[in-house]
């Protein structure tokens, strides 16, 4: 090779290498790649399946002071009455029912503290009672706001009287149950407005009748054997106005028989016939329920009445009904011993539950004679004991029937039970 030829074979070489070392700084060698920002606050997690349960949001142990949530209002009762508080009632006051019990099966013992929080600012009624539910202690318009204090102490003696009737109370009287007269009128000048409410104080612990009136002196409701040692309620109700479209069709105050009652007997039952002013019935076996028919009519909607007494301790009961025939009727059922009442449907001469299960009633007077009501208006069955609504159900059976005035026996047999002043009328 001649030198010319090396010489161009160098410069060859050398701007092959120039080259190459220019193509290589132009080409950095790679870095290690970052990893992708965390997402921000507006992009979504993704969410378990639909049939998973989401795990519960962790609470933090303090939160910020932007989102504190504020206190709610608490109410604290003291219960410094002596006895375990088993439920506690605090019912708005305008309020027409107590509501829920606020222990929710808890009890507050004597001399411990219970709170209520989140309790809505306002007036309210507060009412405390014991293991048997009597009232311990009742407070009326509690005005709660922010924490409040309510102390519960051993109620004093008290009788409330609430105007539920359809007409001033002008009278009250309030007399030991075992006596003879209804003593002095202890409103005085004061007179309860309807939907008002009076409370008497300064009684003596014992067991009282109770009777309101009217100005007009006409009875608006009477209570008995009423057990007064701490507070009783008592929510006047009164006596209901017949239908206006009522029509008397029939009465019997069984002075002669001209309606041809009693002078039969048939098992376990002796129908006398009416004599001095009475219709009585003497059932001679125990557990054994009997009537007689009223005849004249067969009415859809009526209202009938009658005034029962039983055999004094004999713990019977007096019986008004109204039915399609022996075997299927409505039976309504006063047992003044035990001052309680029940209604009772009897289909195909089989005795169903209870319309009505045995329920207490002050009304019912223990020692004597009580009216007796049943009426059937507008598809509604309804029963009354001395002219006070008691119960009333939808009426399903029975297009027309009869009326059916009578009693039962329970343990005891051979009783006597007397009706009086039997009056139907018929809705025309």
């Amino acid at each position: 090779m001649s030198a010319r030829s090396k010489t161009l074979w160098l410069l060859i070489v050398l701007a092959l290498l120039s080259l190459a070392c220019t193509l290589f700084e132009s080409t950095p060698a790679p870095t290690d790649t970052p990893a992708p920002p965390p997402p921000t606050a507006t992009e979504k997690a993704e969410e378990p399946p639909a049939t998973s349960t989401p795990r519960p949001t962790a609470r933090p142990t303090a939160l910020p002071t932007a989102t504190t949530v504020p206190k709610g209002t608490e109410l604290t009762i003291i219960n410094e009455a002596g006895v375990d508080i088993w439920y506690l009632f605090v019912s708005p006051s305008d309020a027409e029912d107590w509501g829920d019990d606020q222990l929710g099966g808890d009890t507050i013992p004597a001399g411990d503290t219970y709170t209520l929080t989140d309790i809505s600012d306002g007036v309210y009624d507060v009412q405390a009672r014991d293991a048997d539910d009597n009232p311990i202690q009742t407070v009326w318009g509690l005005e709660i706001s922010g924490s409040t204090t309510q102390v519960i102490e051993e109620q004093a003696l008290m009788l409330e009287v609430y105007n539920n009737s359809d007409a001033p109370i002008a009278r009250l009287f309030v007399s030991p149950a075992d006596s003879d007269s209804w003593g002095d009128d202890q409103l005085g000048a004061s007179v309860i407005a309807m939907e008002d409410t009076y409370t008497l104080n300064g009684l003596a612990p014992g067991t009282y009748d109770m009777k309101a009136e009217d100005a007009d002196g006409e009875i608006i409701e009477t209570i008995y054997n009423v057990s007064l040692d701490s507070y009783y309620y008592w929510n006047v109700m009164g006596k209901m106005d017949l239908p206006s479209n009522a029509v008397l069709r029939f009465e019997d105050a069984f002075e002669n028989n001209r309606n041809s009652w009693g002078g039969t007997s048939s098992e376990g039952v002796i129908y006398n016939a009416p004599a001095n002013g009475e219709f009585c019935i003497n059932i001679t076996t125990e557990n054994l329920t009997a009537w007689e028919w009223y005849e004249p009519f067969r009415p859809d909607q009526f209202v009938a009445e009658v005034a029962c007494k039983p055999q004094e301790g004999s713990g019977a009961t007096c019986g008004l009904g109204f039915g399609a025939d022996g075997d299927n009727l409505y039976w309504f059922e006063v047992a003044p011993d035990s001052q309680s009442y029940a209604l009772f449907l009897l289909l195909n001469d089989e005795w169903q539950d209870p319309l009505v299960s045995w329920t207490e009633s002050k009304n019912i007077f223990p020692d004597g004679w009580n009216y007796m009501s049943i009426e059937r208006v507008a598809g509604m069955f309804s029963v009354f004991i001395n002219g006070v609504l008691q119960s009333s159900i939808e009426s399903n059976y029975f297009p027309t029937g009869r009326i059916g005035l009578g009693g039962a026996t329970y343990d005891q047999s051979n009783t006597l039970i007397c009706l009086d002043n039997l009056r139907v009328w018929r809705m025309e």
